[in-house]
């Protein structure tokens, strides 16, 4: 298997994690917290705010500048 071949593999399980918990925020609200519940809370600290904004500034740039 090549580099490429396990990099797509490892985002595709990633992204199918996001939307199982997705789905189960729906299904089960007590138990998991809604994905924007989460980031709200995140964002309150100005740190988490910073890391979000770094994190989605490195995501851009993996993702859409290539």
């Amino acid at each position: 298997m090549s580099v490429s071949t396990v990099s797509y593999v490892v985002w595709g399980a990633m992204g199918a994690l996001a939307l199982l918990l997705w789905w189960l925020s729906y299904a089960r609200p007590s138990a998991v917290a809604h994905p924007s519940d989460v980031v709200g809370r995140v964002v309150t600290h100005p740190v988490g705010r910073i890391v979000v904004v770094v994190g989605l500034m490195w995501l851009g740039w993996h993702l859409f500048a290539r």
